[in-house]
């Protein structure tokens, strides 16, 4: 198992030591003022930022947040090469420092700012074929390596149905970096022989600038660019980069998807992407629905899938668009649960009322068995599968453990 820092638990020390250090003037002469005011600034704002967020200490808690993200990521990476860290009981590990450790930090909180995006790589003008009769399992928020992340991987390998494609739909934590996607991502990503593995990107894989994920993920998957589509003689199944720029889409990538559109006659439409078009209890992506207007009002797009919350849930069809969006990013990142009545002993479902024009939908509420201690104050971890037959679609949830806790005859 990767080793984890929870950085609530030792920021203070660490805020002490830069304390102490700066004002007795060491820091300041050996790496130099603006060197240290950076460091102190990064170190401000993460906990400023993780002081915000509702957490319980042992267990993982990723903001929203680059500068938040890195710093988490600097000191999970240090932790690893000190090799000061303990098990904690609700999973993961805690990182502990001394004051030495301290300079190393320094030396590395000046290439935080550094950071420049991996150059976007475009995807082929063509969809690849897919199967008419095939099956498909969906993970999302699933880069933790902790938690029901593995026991996901582990139900997915031992489906006796068999996939023809894995794909997730991004959140590698807490950054994206090169270590995190080799111990967090890789190490437990499913292994299905003869599966065709795919990787969508999301804003935490960006905050250390895309590198491991363009550089490891793809070449790893055989996966030409961050979106991609697939066709059958019923489906067009297109996936999408809404993190290159966050929670809305490149240019280019709207020029592609309308050409792919144009050619694929009356075929049905299925999307795929990190961030929501729309939500119940989060924020909307205006942007990206700008970008995609027509092919909404013109009622073109049968399905939605997206994993940016740490939720399940199921919305009914759209009033105006007459979509079925699902949120499906409760892969393996910890969420506590919404205020939605008594925590039931196991996984049920609980209807969400429409809002502001996002359709009623149900949420997957229940206790999460993986993270020991604080079991039923976490929604439950899970995965999705598709099964194509031909023009018929349907959809199963899962919980961590491969039990099916949903199945809907979409088409």
């Amino acid at each position: 198992m990767a080793k984890f820092d929870e950085f609530m638990v030792t920021q203070n020390t660490l805020w002490k030591a830069y304390k102490a250090l700066s004002e007795a003037g060491e820091l300041e002469s050996e790496v130099g003022s603006e060197t240290l005011a950076e460091a102190l600034v990064y170190l401000s704002h993460a906990r400023a930022t993780l002081e915000r967020e509702r957490r319980i200490p042992g267990v993982m808690v990723a903001p929203q947040d680059r500068r938040t993200a890195l710093v988490q990521t600097m000191l999970g990476s240090l932790a690893e090469q000190v090799g000061r860290v303990k098990a904690l009981p609700a999973g993961g590990w805690e990182a502990k420092f001394d004051m030495p450790d301290i300079h190393q930090v320094l030396g590395r909180v000046g290439d935080l700012s550094q950071l420049v995006s991996h150059e976007l790589l475009l995807a082929p003008p063509q969809a690849e074929p897919f199967g008419n009769s095939a099956r498909m399992a969906l993970l999302g928020n699933w880069g933790t390596g902790i938690y029901g992340a593995p026991v996901s991987a582990s139900s997915i390998e031992s489906d006796a149905g068999g996939f023809q494609m894995v794909m997730h739909l991004g959140g590698i934590f807490y950054s994206g970096t090169e270590v995190e996607v080799r111990d967090r991502f890789l190490a437990f990503w499913p292994k299905v022989p003869g599966v065709l593995s795919r990787a969508l990107n999301g804003n935490h894989e960006m905050y250390s600038g895309g590198h491991a994920y363009f550089e490891l993920v793809l070449p790893a998957f055989g996966q030409q660019s961050s979106y991609f589509a697939f066709e059958n003689d019923h489906w067009l199944l297109a996936a999408l980069d809404t993190a290159y720029h966050e929670h809305d889409l490149t240019s280019d990538q709207v020029k592609w998807l309308e050409a792919l559109i144009g050619q694929t006659g009356e075929r049905k439409l299925i999307l795929f992407s990190h961030h929501q078009p729309y939500s119940l209890l989060d924020y909307q992506g205006p942007a990206l629905v700008g970008k995609l207007a027509s092919l909404l009002e013109e009622k073109r797009v049968f399905a939605w899938y997206w994993s940016h919350e740490p939720r399940c849930v199921l919305y009914d069809p759209h009033p105006l668009w007459g979509l079925h969006g699902r949120c499906i990013g409760h892969g393996g990142l910890p969420a506590f649960h919404d205020d939605l009545g008594p925590v039931p002993p196991t996984p049920e479902w609980r209807r969400l009322p429409p809002r502001n024009f996002v359709p009623s939908g149900l949420i997957l509420y229940g206790p999460n068995r993986y993270i020991a201690g604080h079991e039923t104050e976490y929604l439950p971890h899970g995965y999705v599968t598709l099964e194509f037959d031909g023009p018929r679609l349907r959809e199963f949830v899962h919980d961590a453990d491969g039990t099916v806790l949903n199945e809907l005859a979409l088409a």
